[in-house]
């Protein structure tokens, strides 16, 4: 019995690390409490009882989380005896769930599992006059199916979860097997560390592009653009088209024309 629960959780392991993988969203490894009421199968002749839960987990991508769940409950069974008698069930199992939005806000889900169930069932089989019979003791597969909500709570996330778990238990003593048993509860997330930030994206700028209108390659103080004599001679007075400019000439003075002398 305790080598299926460790192979299972061996086997689940692996698969975890396996799919496991750094990504631009919340992948930090999780651990999880919670509890709720399991409705149990007629057949069973069992009360509804309260069930605990503990897990590991973590999400491996945006939308799919992958949790390692613990559960555990000791249902009274309905025979009115004096003595207390239970169909105690735990089981190991692997749970996945695809999650409908963003992680960080409000969404529902939905979610399936398969796992391992150990029971303990102490169904009397006997007359009572004989005494009280030894409890029929096996482990079965366990499949699980439920809708969820789940929430940004503090630190962690709350969830809330509706489901059934079908006990493949084929040996039942209390009127029939393959059990369907109903659960609602609620459990809290824990995110274990901190949250790691997103590498941050490199910005590549480049360097501005140079025109005509950026160089002047006879530095003569107008750019290229605007320079009609793009050689000018250092030295030489420079107009705002970058040619030379040519100092105006001074007008000739005028020629007195000689008077005959008059006596």
């Amino acid at each position: 019995m305790k080598r299926n629960f460790i192979y299972c959780a061996l086997v689940a392991s692996m698969a975890m690390a396996n799919t496991a993988m750094a990504q631009d969203y919340d992948d930090r490894w999780y651990l999880t409490a919670g509890a709720g009421i399991g409705v149990f199968d007629g057949d069973r002749n069992a009360d509804n009882e309260l069930y605990g839960t503990i897990g590991v987990g973590k999400f491996i991508t945006p939308n799919l989380s992958l949790d390692l769940e613990l559960w555990h409950s000791n249902p009274q069974l309905d025979y009115g005896f004096s003595e207390e008698r239970n169909w105690e069930l735990m089981s190991l199992s692997l749970v996945g769930r695809y999650h409908f939005g963003d992680a960080d806000s409000w969404h529902p889900y939905l979610a399936l599992g398969l796992g391992a169930q150990e029971h303990h069932d102490y169904t009397q089989t006997q007359p009572l006059a004989l005494g009280y019979n030894p409890a029929r003791t096996g482990t079965n597969m366990v499949g699980i199916a439920g809708i969820g909500m789940q929430g940004g709570l503090g630190r962690g996330a709350l969830r809330a979860e509706l489901g059934a778990r079908f006990d493949q238990d084929d040996e039942g003593l209390g009127g029939g097997d393959n059990y369907m048993d109903a659960y609602a509860g609620l459990s809290y997330v824990f995110p274990l560390g901190s949250r790691s930030e997103p590498a941050p994206v490199a910005v590549v700028v480049e360097a501005p592009q140079k025109t005509c209108a950026d160089l002047d390659d006879d530095a003569d103080g107008v750019n290229n653009c605007n320079d009609k004599c793009p050689s000018s001679v250092a030295g030489e007075a420079i107009g705002a088209d970058g040619c030379a400019v040519v100092a105006p000439q001074p007008e000739p003075e005028p020629v007195m024309e000689a008077k005959p002398f008059r006596g």
